[in-house]
Parts: C-alpha cells; sequence; structure tokens
C-alpha cells in the first residue's frame, strides 16, 4: 500500500515553493524592465551565431567556458531576443534554490533544507544575476549540483554516485574558469577522502578530468587575452580589493548590511562549527574555494586591470545558503525559526550592486532609449555585415542583428580573432556609439537616435584592415563632432575603443589615420 506523504514533508515541499515563488516575482519584471547591459550583448551575439562558430569564439577566440552559450544558443532556436536570454538565467536561478533545498535536506534533514532554499532565493546574488544574460546564475546552479551531488556521494559511495559527482564538476569550469579552482579544490578534498581505496568505482572522475583538458586550453588563452604573465609589472589585485570581493560576496549572499548581515554571519559560522564535526570535508572545500581566487589574485601578475567583482564568486552561494540552513535547524521550536529567517531576509539590503544601474551605458539600454535604432537596425542590418562593438542595441535588434558579425571591444587579440572570421568582401560595418545626453552635430553616414548615434559605412570592404580603417575613422569623426562638455566616461570610451584599433591595425602591419 502505497503511504501518503506525512504533513512535515507537504510543508517543506510547500515552502520551497513559497522560496521559489519570492524568486520568481522579483526576477520576472526584470526581464522587460531593467536596461540590456553591454556584457549581456556579448552573450547574445555570439549565441545568435552558428553552433561550431559559438564554441570557437568562445573558447579559443575569447578563451572562456561555453556551456552558458551553448544553453543560449538552444533557447534562440525557439526565440532569439534578449527576453530569452534573461530567461534562461531566471530558469537556472529557480534550479539554483531547488538545490540548495536539496543539500541543506542531504545535510540536516528539511528544516536546514528549507531554511537553504530561503537564503539562496533571498539572496541579492540572485536578485541581481538572477535575470542577468551571462552565465552567474548558471554557476551557481552548477555548483549547487556539484555539491549536492559530493554530499550524496561521499554519503552513499558508488561507481553510480562517483559518475554522477564527477559529471556535476564538470559542469563547474565548463560555465566558469573560475570553475576550474572549485573542482580543483574539490579533487584535493576527495582524494584525502579516497586515501588509496580501490580503483574501480572512482574510474568516472577519471574520465571527467581528461574531460576537462579543454577548458584548461580555453583558460589559458583567457590568460593571453588578460595578459598574464610573470614578466608583467601590476598585480591583478591588492589585498584591499581582495579582501573587498570577498566581504561584498557575503553581503550579497545573505544580510546586505547592518544587522540583518550579522544575523546571517552568525548562522553561517554556527553551521559551519557544527558541520566542522560532521562533515569538515564539505567546509573545508567551501572555505578554500571561495578564498582562493581573491587571494591568488593577489599573487598573479597582469598587464590589464580585470574587474574583480563578488558576482564571480557566486558559485559560493550554496555552500553558504546550507551553512546557514544546519545552524537554523538546530534552533528549537519549529517552525517559528524558519519564519524569523525569512523576515531577516526579506527585510535585507541587496548587498551588491546591479551592473545594469552603475555604468555610463547602463541606462542607455532602457527599453525607451533602443527601441528606435534597434527597429531601425532589425530592418538594415544583413547577413555579413559587421557590427561594432558588443552593444546593448544590438541585443535590442535580435535576431537580425545575429546574422551580422558583431566586434568585441577592450582587447586586441579576441577583435583580430573575430576579424578573422568574417567573410571579405563583408558587407556594410555599423558602429553604435552611446553619445547619451552629449549633443552630436551631423557625422556623415551616421543616424541620430538620440542616446545613440548609428555611423553605417558601406560595403563592400576587402578585408580587415579595411573594416579597421572604417572604424576608426567612424569614431575619430563622431568624437569630433561632440558637443562640449563631454562627460569624462564617454570620452575614455572613445579612447578605449580607438586605442585598441590602432594597436590591431599595427599587428596588421597598418597604423590609424591613414588612407
Amino acid at each position: 500500500m502505497r503511504r501518503s506523504p506525512s504533513l512535515p514533508r507537504l510543508a517543506a515541499w510547500g515552502a520551497l515553493a513559497g522560496a521559489c515563488a519570492y524568486l520568481l516575482v522579483e526576477l520576472v519584471p526584470d526581464v522587460r524592465s531593467k536596461p540590456l547591459f553591454e556584457d549581456e550583448a556579448v552573450s547574445g551575439l555570439i549565441s545568435a551565431r552558428p553552433f561550431g562558430e559559438m564554441v570557437a569564439t568562445t573558447m579559443w577566440d575569447r578563451g572562456g567556458a561555453p556551456l552558458h552559450f551553448v544553453l543560449v544558443h538552444l533557447a534562440f532556436l525557439f526565440d532569439s531576443s534578449a527576453d530569452a536570454l534573461r530567461w534562461v538565467s531566471i530558469v537556472v536561478a529557480v534550479g539554483a534554490v531547488v538545490l540548495c533545498f536539496d543539500l541543506g535536506r542531504r545535510l540536516d534533514g528539511r528544516v536546514a533544507g528549507v531554511a537553504a532554499a530561503i537564503v539562496a532565493a533571498a539572496s541579492g546574488m540572485l536578485a541581481v544575476y538572477g535575470s542577468f544574460g551571462r552565465m552567474y546564475a548558471l554557476f551557481a546552479f552548477a555548483a549547487a549540483l556539484a555539491v549536492d551531488l559530493f554530499v550524496r556521494c561521499v554519503q552513499r559511495p558508488s561507481t553510480g554516485t562517483v559518475a554522477a559527482a564527477s559529471a556535476a564538476a564538470w559542469l563547474l569550469p565548463a560555465v566558469h574558469p573560475y570553475g576550474g579552482i572549485v573542482v580543483a579544490v574539490e579533487a584535493a578534498v576527495a582524494l584525502v577522502l579516497w586515501r588509496g581505496k580501490p580503483l574501480r568505482p572512482a574510474w568516472p572522475a577519471a574520465v571527467a578530468a581528461l574531460a576537462m583538458i579543454p577548458f584548461a586550453v580555453a583558460d589559458l588563452r583567457l590568460a593571453e587575452r588578460f595578459e598574464l604573465s610573470a614578466e608583467q609589472q601590476g598585480r591583478l589585485a591588492t589585498w584591499t580589493e581582495a579582501r573587498h570581493q570577498l566581504e561584498d560576496a557575503v553581503r550579497g549572499f545573505g544580510g546586505g548590511s547592518g544587522w540583518t548581515f550579522l544575523v546571517f554571519l552568525a548562522l553561517a559560522a554556527w553551521g559551519i562549527a557544527i558541520l566542522l564535526r560532521r562533515r569538515p570535508e564539505l567546509v573545508a572545500w567551501g572555505l578554500i574555494a571561495f578564498a582562493g581566487p581573491p587571494l591568488l589574485s593577489t599573487l598573479v601578475r597582469t598587464g590589464r586591470a580585470p574587474d574583480l567583482s563578488p558576482r564571480h564568486l557566486i558559485f559560493a552561494l550554496p555552500f553558504f545558503a546550507a551553512f546557514v540552513g544546519v545552524a537554523v535547524a538546530r534552533i528549537p521550536g519549529r517552525p517559528l525559526p524558519l519564519v524569523a529567517l525569512a523576515l531577516v531576509a526579506a527585510l535585507s539590503t541587496q548587498g551588491i550592486d546591479d551592473p545594469r544601474s552603475i555604468t555610463y551605458t547602463a541606462a542607455l539600454g532602457s527599453p525607451s532609449a533602443v527601441a528606435a535604432p534597434a527597429a531601425w537596425l532589425r530592418a538594415n542590418v544583413r547577413e555579413n555585415d559587421v557590427l561594432y562593438p558588443y552593444s546593448s542595441l544590438y541585443l535590442a535588434a535580435l535576431p537580425e542583428a545575429g546574422e551580422a558579425r558583431g566586434l568585441p571591444r577592450a582587447q586586441v587579440q579576441s577583435l583580430l580573432a573575430s576579424l578573422d572570421r568574417v567573410d571579405y568582401p563583408s558587407g556594410d560595418v555599423y558602429v553604435a556609439v552611446p553619445v547619451g545626453t552629449t549633443g552630436s552635430a551631423q557625422v556623415q553616414g551616421g543616424r541620430d537616435f538620440g542616446s545613440w548615434l548609428i555611423i553605417r559605412v558601406g560595403g563592400p570592404l576587402a578585408d580587415e584592415e579595411a573594416v579597421l580603417r572604417a572604424i576608426d575613422r567612424s569614431l575619430a569623426l563622431s568624437e569630433a563632432q561632440l558637443q562640449p562638455p563631454v562627460p569624462a566616461p564617454l570620452a575614455g570610451w572613445f579612447e578605449l575603443n580607438r586605442a585598441v584599433i590602432c594597436e590591431s591595425l599595427a599587428k596588421l602591419g597598418s597604423q590609424c589615420g591613414t588612407e
């Protein structure tokens, strides 16, 4: 006779559904209301290209992890739009909450699972990146899956559980380069637990390790792109910057600031103390993986200054949620501790800034700013045209913009690699200039859409050098026609773009400003 679900089990599933609903209510309005962001355009424009080209661009031209691009590419088969891009993040963000519930449940029962789900659903990290069209919500999902299946493997070791845990571990470097650090720590912890036991159950882990080699090669390409080498003079981060990254990430996981942050911090510390006696391997993995990237960044030398953002540490959210969940499960008087946790979470601040609100070009991706120019682009862009640079404007112009070739900015290596994939002679070249509220006189070939100036250079263009010259000329003309005063961020935008274009031309044996 089949047993009916118990009341506590139904209550736990109901609480999980409530946590997921809370997150959805927070995220779904962002799909249309939040401005499109330049970084999201990277995902959208690359994912809109043919599958083989997309993977090559991601792993070789840019160096990095392909899984998010693959998922977006599949979503674009049904709806090639910025909305679909953001919906991918929403789906995996909700999945991360469900996995945090299962992780907490495995560690200390249903109360711990519900508490972990509440922490994840209310975290500032998912509030921001759960509707952001990049890989960060997917990174949280992959980490939650890896941790959950690792705990399952430790609790019930067998070839099957090792295979599942190994497959989940493989996802980490497939989602984000920092995933390689996370899985390396996991491997070290697993070796300590294994201690030379029979090899047969562990063979799936060896297969997963071999399957990660392509991601290691891609990460080496990424290191070249960011000019990481012992010969460089500068460091990727100072100790202060590394500490701020760690602190901001924890604030984003739970509590935000003020007394609510102290409550979450105390609960996480209590959960760590409890698990140190029962699951020390999990605590070691979580803390070492969390602190590892920021600390390593203080040792790495670079010729550039990449953004040391708390979003890169979002993989640690499942650990934090589980630590808090285990602590809450030990507080007597249930379900009152869960109600109290939910109230504290609801009162907490976000803890981190949304990148869609803090940069110069962020507001220029608003629906009102991109509607008219995106409509014009959809009517005019053709296959084999060239779009420069990756821009929220081109993201809004999907799916037609996906037929053209988008070019990155800021890095010579990836720009030249993308140019090498253009079929020459190319079509027209479009340059999107984020003029904002800065007035601009008429530019030859330009169309003024208020916040955006689009310059169109008619094709065909014979080769890479011709395309770069067209972009350089367009940038020079539009900068010269700006009406002062020019905001410092816009002046910096021109300076960076023109410097990269000139360096790229130099690599081709030419120079800027010549015909």
